[in-house]
C-alpha cells in the first residue's frame, strides 16, 4: 500500500503525489491446513488498526510490474462510513455544507462546518486511487490576514507545531505557490520569516490557515473531533493574545 500526499491545485481540490508506504514489513507465510496451502498472518494490533476480523472480505490481486510479481490487498475496511460520519457530525452540531452519495458505487463525499463555523471538514470516501492511499480527510480553519504581521504569523506557526498541524499560506499574487512549485524548492513547510516578509512586501494580502490532511484509513470520527477542537483552541488562543 502506498500513501499519497495531496496538495492544493488552486481550484479547491487536491492533487496527488506518490508518498512513502503506509505500512512496510516482511512476513513469512505459514502452512494452511493439510492441502499444501499457505496463509498470511497479521497480528492483533494490525488487525485492530485496519478493522480486520476473520469474516472480513478484501480484494486480492496478483499483478506484474517491471518484472516483479506483487500481491495487492485492496478495499481494507478501515476508517468510517457515511452513516458513521453523518451521525457523529449531527450529534456535535456540525453544519453540513455539501454532500454526495452513490448507491451504485458506494462512493460518497461530505463537507461540514464545525459548530463555531470556524473550521471546515471535508471527507471523500475514496481512500485509494489506482492502488495508492490518498489523504482523503482535509480539515482546515478559515484563513486569516497576516500581511506584514510577523508576530501574528509566528504565533500561528507556533500553534501549528504544538498541535501537530500545518500552516498553509497564500497571497494575492500567487508568489508563494510559484515558489513551492519551482524545482529549487523542496519543502512543504510554511514560509520562513524572511520569505514571509518578502511576500508581505510584494503582495497586497497574505493569508494563513491551519490545515490537517490525512488518510481515513488511520482516522476515526473521534480523531476528527480532536483535530477540529485543536484548531478552534488555537484560534481562541490567538485571539486572546
Amino acid at each position: 500500500m502506498y500513501m499519497t500526499e495531496m496538495t492544493d491545485r488552486g481550484d479547491g481540490h487536491p492533487d496527488n503525489k506518490d508518498g512513502p508506504p503506509l505500512e512496510h514489513f516482511r512476513k513469512k507465510l505459514s502452512a494452511s491446513g493439510s492441502g499444501g496451502g499457505v496463509s498470511l498472518h497479521f497480528d492483533a494490533h494490525f488487525a485492530s488498526e485496519y478493522q480486520l476480523d476473520p469474516e472480513t472480505e478484501v480484494d486480492v490481486q496478483v499483478v506484474e510490474e517491471n518484472g516483479d510479481v506483487k500481491l495487492e490487498i485492496r478495499n481494507i475496511p478501515a476508517g468510517f462510513t457515511y452513516n458513521d460520519l453523518e451521525e457523529f457530525a449531527d450529534a456535535r452540531g456540525w453544519l453540513k455544507t455539501d454532500e454526495y452519495a452513490s448507491e451504485d458505487t458506494d462512493e460518497w463525499y461530505l463537507t461540514y462546518r464545525s459548530e463555531s463555523e470556524a473550521v471546515r471538514i471535508e471527507i471523500d470516501s475514496e481512500s485509494q486511487i489506482n492502488g495508492s492511499v490518498v489523504n482523503n480527510v482535509i480539515i482546515q480553519s478559515d484563513p486569516i490576514d497576516v500581511t506584514g504581521d510577523k508576530e501574528l504569523y509566528n504565533r500561528l506557526c507556533a500553534q501549528a507545531v504544538r498541535k501537530d498541524l500545518r500552516v498553509q499560506v497564500d497571497d494575492t499574487k500567487g508568489l508563494w505557490n510559484q515558489l513551492r512549485g519551482s524545482p529549487d524548492y523542496e519543502t512543504d513547510d510554511a514560509p520562513s520569516e524572511e520569505t514571509f516578509e518578502q511576500l508581505s512586501n510584494a503582495a497586497e494580502q497574505v493569508r494563513a490557515q491551519l490545515v490537517c490532511q490525512r488518510t481515513s484509513l488511520k482516522t476515526t470520527v473521534d480523531d476528527l473531533e480532536e483535530i477540529v477542537s485543536e484548531m478552534e483552541s488555537a484560534y481562541s488562543e490567538l485571539a486572546d493574545n
